[in-house]
């Protein structure tokens, strides 16, 4: 591999990706596109960062191959259960007595293979069920091959670990050994579309969930999606975070109320 320091140089990469795809990368963590463009180098078996510069200037795939390859696809349904606790038996009951709520809209922002959309398609089920409050989940990714798969809802044992055996039963069919479908009804509750989230959409949540996203962005970004969250969330919307991710050292702070350090669980500041 090249001894040329790929994060400093990576402009003439930007322009390549954004001139044959139209997609902004520059708002990455530089030291995550790099691991991402040694991935790349590695598959097609280029060792000079300046001749992968030439490849993603003569062909025409490629940026868009890179451009996939910064999607994150790699979860679990209910990740960190502590997470899923804390909004089912806490967050999620005080925001629908805060604001009197009979509907609830979520927002998956990176969906990624869609284990984190279902999963929270149904546990805004068990509302409907138990309480008659209906809902929708809105799912977002770069990648469309991951939204293609998040569509279909196929999953083998190992993306299932953290479902209960009554979640199993109730919102999975087997299809095979060792592998399982997400019931249409829970499938059909959520709408996806190939979007950057950093751009934002023109809608609003009563929840948005961006957990294990942020860490691949800069500071500034952070200071950019804090503000854009914070608008698109309704009064008293609930902000969920990776565990590992934190609105410290940015203005995020301005715009939400911490409600629970270990699992990152934010709500709107209404002003």
């Amino acid at each position: 591999m090249s001894s040329l320091k790929i994060v400093d140089k990576l402009t003439p990469l930007f322009n390549s990706v954004k001139s044959k795809t139209g997609m902004d990368i520059s708002n990455f963590k530089h030291t995550f596109l790099e691991r991402r463009i040694h991935y790349r180098m590695r598959i097609l078996g280029v060792d000079d960062y300046a001749d992968y510069l030439n490849l993603l200037s003569s062909n025409h795939d490629e940026p868009k191959m890179l451009y996939m390859a910064l999607s994150i696809n790699v979860t679990k349904f209910f990740r960190d259960p502590s997470v899923w606790d804390f909004l089912d038996n806490i967050a999620i009951p005080e925001l629908i007595t805060a604001s009197n709520l009979r509907s609830i809209s979520a927002w998956s922002c990176a969906c990624a293979s869609g284990e984190e959309p279902h999963s929270v398609s149904i546990l805004l089920d068990e509302y409907y069920k138990q309480k008659q409050i209906t809902y929708s989940v809105f799912a977002t990714d770069i990648s469309q091959k991951a939204i293609e798969h998040s569509k279909e809802g196929i999953y083998v044992d190992a993306n299932l670990i953290n479902v209960s055996s009554e979640r199993m039963d109730e919102n999975f069919t087997k299809i095979s050994d060792g592998k399982f479908q997400v019931k249409i009804a829970i499938r059909n509750k959520i709408t996806y579309q190939k979007i950057d989230m950093v751009k934002g959409i023109p809608k609003t949540f009563d929840i948005i969930f961006c957990r294990n996203v942020l860490i691949y962005y800069d500071k500034d970004t952070h200071e950019s999606l804090f503000k854009m969250f914070h608008s698109k969330l309704k009064s008293n919307g609930l902000l969920v975070l990776g565990q590992d991710e934190s609105m410290i050292g940015t203005k995020g702070n301005q715009y939400f109320e911490l409600l629970d350090v270990k699992n990152r669980v934010y709500k709107k500041i209404n002003v």
